[in-house]
């Protein structure tokens, strides 16, 4: 069980703040969150150059690996408990950035993903995390676009499934921890009204609204972007300039009646739960 799991103690010396980005799945818009949250002068992004951290996605790793640690000498199953070495593991990376970054900074730390999110609170109890959702059927869309599907792999039912999990476990994550804790955002709202959603972070945050340079939202570039950022036939990661008229919330989606109900049956539900018309 997940309150099994040892909670960490939070630093005692002054540290940098330590935030989580989360999306439901890739091509959620953390890229974007992350492009507004790094535009403030307090706000350090990719710490030690790693783009992404999926720690929860990792935790039945983390058991396998512990049940072969604790193979080794049985005994220790009476003094560790439930995934006791992941959190030390995970305890010594974020002590290494309280230890390496300055106090007053905001260190944000990205993850296009939601599985496991319910062991959140328990194995960073004293860290915040943002969590960006996104229409499931341009999700869905722009991840097909970037990664297009192959014969005998992944199928378009599957990547409906994992937009529904994955929001699934970001609506309930929302539900049982405080609101000063965690914070949903939608993508769509964040490229309509940038500017409020930058002061809705920043507030949720703590961080200093009067040092954010509002001026520089419009010039921010495109990250990644599954139809403005293609290079030789796919997506590239290098920026570039925002086409005119550039606006990946309201992209129209073309798909067959097939295509369509198949979406419905599998992410239809949850398209409504998250507050998206189907």
């Amino acid at each position: 069980m997940a309150s099994d799991a040892p909670a960490l103690a939070p630093a005692l010396a002054p540290a940098p703040r330590i935030v989580f980005l989360h999306g439901v799945m890739p091509r959620s818009g953390t890229n974007y969150l992350q492009s507004l949250l790094e535009l403030h002068p307090d706000v350090l992004v990719n710490p030690y150059g790693i783009r992404e951290l999926p720690f929860l996605n990792t935790v039945e790793d983390a058991r396998t690996y512990e049940g072969r640690f604790l193979r080794l000498y049985r005994r220790n199953r009476e003094s560790l408990s439930d995934l006791e070495t992941f959190c030390y593991m995970v305890n010594g990376f974020l002590r290494r950035i309280e230890a390496d970054f300055p106090a007053g900074k905001t260190v944000v730390i990205k993850s296009p993903h939601t599985r496991m999110m319910r062991y959140f609170p328990y194995l960073f109890p004293a860290e915040r995390c943002l969590i960006v959702l996104r229409d499931g059927r341009r999700a869905v869309q722009s991840t097909i676009d970037t990664w297009p599907l192959r014969f005998l792999g992944r199928t378009f039912a599957d990547v409906c499934r994992e937009w529904s999990f994955g929001t699934e476990a970001a609506l309930e994550a929302q539900s049982r921890m405080s609101a000063d804790a965690c914070r949903l955002v939608r993508f769509e709202d964040a490229v309509a009204a940038p500017d409020g959603t930058a002061r809705d972070l920043m507030r949720f945050l703590d961080l200093d609204e009067g040092r954010y340079p509002f001026e520089r939202i419009g010039d921010l570039p495109i990250l990644g972007s599954s139809r403005a950022s293609r290079s030789n036939g796919e997506v590239s990661w290098t920026p570039v300039s925002k086409p005119e008229g550039f606006d990946p919330s309201k992209r129209p989606i073309q798909w067959s009646r097939k295509r369509q109900a198949l979406f419905d049956a599998v992410a239809g539900d949850m398209q409504k739960k998250a507050g998206y018309a189907s």
